[in-house]
């Protein structure tokens, strides 16, 4: 992501929690990722849009027509499709156009290489970094992708920093039993499953950029075809296949859906070779994490309020948090949030923020999102006195932040002063 002009104390005087304005270009689908978790609601957005305008003529006869223009809107809802690389932001007209009423709805669809402009009351730390994170060199893409097989089925996922996506999901339905006839037509039909997978690992993995591709599955059927594509593209000489072959890594897990990513990034076979990848620091912090829990269960916490007072006491050694608590239209709770991670990256504590489109950040929002490591062992009863409710968090009942849907909660919004988000000439 190009970040291609800033205006505001936020970035000027480098104040947090302070107005400003950023123009960025996303270049990467993972840019819209960094985008979705810009945005907030309150915010204002300008961005190229198309929009159908009603002009009446002298004559009185009224002419509709689309029309592209830059359009700022009051930012109320955003959606996000990775499977799709969609990021659809609606709320209120905020700026004056011929044809158009202030207050009116729209809905602004920002894509690849369309520039947009954010403007935020205030910028907390998060945010920034999030900013320098994004705009911090060229953002590769996936280095990691994950065939993952079992009979009948393959999803191809790629993994990022920020996002898993299933580029493709191909499936067989060849008989496994019957006459010599009925075995020659699923043959046939295995094989033609075999090419169509061949064909989506081409298409959708550059192995100028990936590192690992991990083969993992139940059974035989990934060693199968393992066995069959390597004959294959020797004998079509793609050389670019033949290359990476020492980049893939074959692995056992329990199903070929999605969700054994879990077990494939936690395998020692893949450990090793997934090292220097961009989604192994948060795969090792939450593996360590859970080692701790089921060895030490007093050397770690989860839960806001254990984790807040463990903070209190300098305790706090590693922090986990997914990305979907910082999402949360209620700004209170947002706040509370920062505060904790500035707080613990002032005593040299380790932070993790995971992404919650990855099986790491699903996992840890099971533990409500929040939990760390701690320097020395605490109880639970030491970190919120004997009459505690145990790690329930009573006042921490998120309103699904992690919901594309931005929430329509009565209190989503609170804190934004009204008014003072301007988006300045520029553009």
């Amino acid at each position: 992501m190009k970040l291609l002009m800033t205006k505001g104390d936020a970035f000027d005087g480098g104040k947090a929690n302070s107005y400003g304005q950023a123009t960025l270009l996303p270049e990467e689908t993972e840019d819209l990722w960094h985008t979705y978790n810009l945005i907030a609601k309150g915010d204002k957005l300008l961005a190229t849009t198309f929009r159908k305008v009603q002009k009446e003529s002298s004559t009185g006869s009224v002419d509709s027509q689309k029309v592209k223009m830059s359009l700022a809107i009051n930012v109320g809802r955003v959606d996000f499709d990775p499977d799709g690389g969609s990021l659809r932001v609606s709320g209120t007209i905020a700026s004056e156009h011929e044809g158009l009423r202030l207050g009116s709805h729209h809905t602004l669809e920002l894509e690849l290489h369309r520039k947009y402009t954010l403007a935020k009351a205030a910028w907390d730390s998060l945010y920034l970094d999030r900013i320098a994170e994004a705009t911090e060199g060229p953002v590769a893409t996936a280095d990691v992708a994950a065939l993952l097989m079992q009979q009948g089925l393959a999803n191809l996922c790629l993994v990022s920093g920020g996002m898993s996506i299933t580029r493709a999901r191909l499936e067989c339905r060849a008989p496994t039993k019957g006459n010599a006839a009925v075995q020659a037509g699923a043959k046939k039909e295995t094989e033609k499953w075999y090419e169509q997978i061949l064909q989506a690992v081409l298409r959708h993995v550059d192995f100028s950029v990936v590192k690992c591709v991990v083969l993992a599955g139940p059974g035989f059927v990934k060693d199968q075809w393992w066995e069959w594509a390597q004959r294959a593209c020797e004998r079509r000489e793609l050389r670019a296949f033949m290359a990476a072959r020492p980049r893939w890594v074959l692995c056992h897990a329990s199903s070929g859906y999605k969700h054994a990513l879990k077990e494939v990034f936690n395998s020692e076979e893949a450990a090793a070779r997934l090292a220097d990848t961009r989604a192994a620091a948060e795969v090792t912090a939450l593996r360590g994490f859970f080692d701790l829990l089921a060895a030490s269960p007093d050397r770690v916490t989860y839960g806001l309020r254990p984790v807040a007072a463990a903070a209190e006491r300098g305790a706090i050694q590693v922090l986990l948090l997914a990305d979907s608590l910082l999402r949360a239209q209620h700004v209170t709770r947002r706040k509370a949030y920062v505060e904790l991670v500035d707080a613990v990256k002032a005593l040299g504590a380790t932070v993790h923020v995971f992404s919650s489109m990855h099986v790491s950040g699903e996992q840890l929002a099971g533990f409500s999102g929040v939990a760390a490591v701690l320097r020395f062992p605490c109880t639970i009863e030491e970190l919120l006195g004997p009459n505690h409710n145990g790690y329930d968090d009573d006042d921490d009942d998120d309103d699904d932040g992690g919901s594309s849907s931005g929430g329509e909660d009565d209190e989503a919004g609170q804190g934004v002063p009204h008014g003072v988000v301007q988006l300045e000439e520029g553009y």
